[in-house]
């Protein structure tokens, strides 16, 4: 419960900024994050054996939500915090997009090679040497031409790894999109769970 106890004195810090009228997406996650581990550690019977760590920062969420419960309704604004996402989204998004060109050029290069590659194979020598300048042209590397097969090769593997980056920036960007979190009523939802968490430690 190490993680559940920190997040609840980050919460409770949280809230006493609220009544500054502080609000930011960081404030937000946090609030969900403690929800949702708390109602996994309700699920599995983990708030019935609680540390001393742990109730005292209960007593301090608990003391917090109620001197400032009549300001988290008025500070949490979804439009700012969606603004907000939009912001720390767009460089994921930059990414995710040049990943996504740089993938698909690296497949389209990889198919040019196979053309070329049948073209060497099939076709006369001027044909051969116009589809090899462009493939060496398009390739930005230099091979051998009677290793034409390499570049197949090599392209190959050039797509496989633009794939993998493209792979990494979609799962970064799926990562960072926390729009799932910018739900309102979270603090209340925390201080009725802590209120009846357990009917020996009454944190009201």
């Amino acid at each position: 419960m190490g993680k559940v106890t920190e997040l609840l004195k980050q919460c409770a810090d949280d809230i006493s900024k609220a009544a500054a009228g502080s609000w930011t997406l960081g404030h937000q996650v946090r609030a969900y994050d403690l929800l949702d581990s708390l109602l996994a550690a309700d699920a599995d019977g983990r708030l019935t054996d609680l540390s001393d760590g742990f109730r005292a920062a209960s007593q301090d969420y608990v003391l917090s939500y109620k001197a400032n419960r009549h300001v988290l309704d008025e500070v949490f604004d979804e439009a700012s915090l969606r603004e907000e996402l939009a912001r720390t989204l767009a460089p994921y998004d930059d990414a995710l997009k040049e990943s996504r060109f740089e993938a698909a050029a690296a497949a389209s290069l990889h198919e040019f090679a196979k053309e070329v590659f049948e073209i060497w194979q099939t076709s006369g020598i001027f044909a051969r040497r116009r589809a090899l300048r462009e493939l060496r042209k398009r390739a930005g590397f230099r091979l051998e031409s009677h290793r034409i097969g390499n570049y197949v090769a090599k392209t190959f593997d050039l797509m496989n790894e633009a794939q993998a980056r493209f792979a990494k920036a979609q799962q970064a960007r799926f990562a960072a999109d926390v729009a799932y979190k910018i739900t309102a009523g979270l603090h209340v939802r925390i201080f009725r769970l802590l209120e009846g968490m357990n009917s020996e430690y009454r944190v009201i």
